[in-house]
């Protein structure tokens, strides 16, 4: 079928607008005011660069370690509580870098958390883990459920046919799973560890608060001195380019990433675990559960209920909250508005336009976010002042990194709209409007709200987008974490980030039992 005019003109208008960062970037980056070679010898590219993909390499390899070795025995083996240990296990999604980081550096610097509790033993200070190691340890914790959700899905639709007949032929389990089952995951694992990776270089708030160089800390420092300056220009730059490398990778390996099944598929039948392993597999739920998990909020309790009962009042940091719930409305609506043209364009409406657009979103998605707001910055300076630091701004850019959220869960209930109704529905002479709104959109809107849903979350834990373009005078809970956290007011950070972790907990909860369930 063809697409309709005006759905062809209004998407059209739709992908130039959210194209415009990444193009304004380029030709801005093809017009530096000196020679590129001043440049790379003027700045610490290349520290910079080799801190950002050291940090990018380290974190996908510890990550996949952890989200791999989590995902085989959950799915594989038997033992008390593994449903629930699951789920605990997927719950760090909950908890921003950002947040991360900062439970992290007020535990462990030197004269930190950690120094308080023991004093009367006569520990007075200690190293702390800020820089590189600080960084890798926050960012590997809170990315391990990535890999972790992408692969136990794609174990659990594994024939065990293969597996079972190696142990029968006296195959090693250790040797089982790296000649056996780890090769057959091959893409769900290129797909998870690159999807972590751009969220290793995209990331600022740890990086930043674990004051470690890379190029988003880079790009935040120069334009702090100086927002028109060709850093912030060449950093944003470069950071894109890795992006969009990154993200084609991706996009090759999740047209094939679910696990490859020979065989007729059949339950999966657990394998009993010894006294002995049971003991040692708990014992590593239980260290993993307590840095990821229970040491963040122990450490934010710590410090919101000490604050209170010191008298430190919290109430500043509602004006964030309410920013963050206006924002996070406002963004996921008209997510979900756009997104319906798009949505059915994209799966109702085959054409070359129409994968074009499903290739562009998605990989706006994985651009670093920093490097669009610094990009929508300068647009709105030098092309349209008028929206400048505007609430309007703000939400174009957010909408341009999280629109394909939406996008997804509407596709998702897409496959319920057969063609054969919009057949019948011509057949009876309803309109192609008519058909939507009749048809279509009664089967779809279940997954463009929660595609909302899942817009709404993003935009609420959102900080460098929010740092660098929202309207004076506006907060969120995401700046204002940062805010506190720089200025050490821990009690207010923590009331923040307390809120947004409950907010988030809920969602991502029931994701992990869906996912344990299906």
């Amino acid at each position: 079928m063809n697409i309709p005019k005006p759905l062809l003109v209004g998407n059209t208008f739709i992908l130039i607008i959210f194209l415009m960062p990444i193009f304004y970037m380029f030709w801005r980056f093809a017009n530096f005011s000196k020679n590129l070679s001043s440049f790379l010898s003027s700045w610490d590219v290349s520290s910079l660069l080799f801190n950002t993909l050291t940090l990018f390499f380290t974190v996908i390899f510890s990550s996949l370690f952890l989200g791999l070795l989590i995902s085989i025995l959950t799915v594989r083996y038997e033992f008390p509580g593994s449903k629930i240990l699951f789920s605990l296990t997927i719950l760090p999604l909950v908890i921003p870098s950002y947040i991360g980081a900062l439970t992290y550096v007020s535990a462990f610097s030197p004269k930190g958390l950690f120094v308080d509790m023991f004093s009367k033993y006569g520990v007075s200070e200690i190293i702390g883990i800020e820089g590189f190691v600080g960084s890798w340890i926050v960012l590997t914790l809170f990315t391990y459920p990535y890999v972790q959700l992408i692969c136990s899905s794609a174990l659990r639709n594994l024939d065990s046919t293969v597996e079972d007949a190696a142990r029968s032929l006296g195959v090693k389990k250790i040797k089982m799973y790296t000649k056996v089952v780890i090769p057959r995951l091959k893409k769900p694992i290129i797909y998870s560890s690159l999807l972590v990776g751009l969220y290793v270089i995209s990331d600022f708030g740890a990086v930043s608060l674990m004051k470690y160089g890379t190029m988003t800390k880079a790009i935040y420092s120069y334009y702090v001195i100086n927002i028109n300056g060709d850093p912030v220009i060449f950093y944003s730059t470069i950071l894109i380019l890795l992006a969009l490398i990154i993200s084609f990778a991706q996009r090759g390996s999740e047209l094939s990433r679910s696990a490859k099944v020979s065989g007729t598929p059949r339950e999966i039948t657990k394998i009993k675990l010894s006294q002995k392993n049971k003991i040692l597999v708990l014992t590593f739920f239980g260290i993993v559960i307590f840095f990821s998990l229970l040491l963040p909020v122990g450490v934010l309790s710590y410090w919101l209920i000490r604050g209170l009962a010191n008298g430190n009042s919290v109430s500043g940091a509602l004006s964030g909250v309410v920013g963050s719930l206006t924002a996070a409305s406002v963004t996921s609506v008209f997510a979900m508005v756009i997104a319906t043209p798009i949505v059915v364009m994209i799966s109702q409406y085959r054409s070359k336009f129409g994968d074009l657009f499903e290739k562009v979103t998605l990989t706006l998605y994985g651009l670093p976010h920093i490097a669009v707001g610094i990009s929508m910055l300068f647009i709105t300076i030098k092309i349209f002042p008028s929206i400048y630091q505007t609430f309007t701004t703000l939400i174009i850019s957010y909408l341009i990194v999280f629109l394909p959220q939406a996008v997804g869960g509407g596709q998702a209930s897409m496959e319920q709209v057969k063609l054969s109704y919009i057949e019948a529905s011509s057949g009876l002479g309803l309109s192609k409007l008519d058909t939507f709104f009749k048809v279509t959109f009664p089967l779809i809107y279940r997954g463009l709200i929660a595609g909302a849903a899942l817009v709404f979350l993003s935009t609420m834990k959102e900080l460098p987008q929010t740092l660098l373009l929202r309207p004076t005078g506006f907060s969120t809970m995401a700046v204002d974490i940062w805010s506190y956290a720089s200025e050490a007011l821990f009690t207010q950070a923590a009331f923040s980030a307390f809120i947004l972790l409950a907010i988030s907990a809920f969602p991502t909860y029931i994701l992990s039992t869906r996912n344990l369930n299906n």
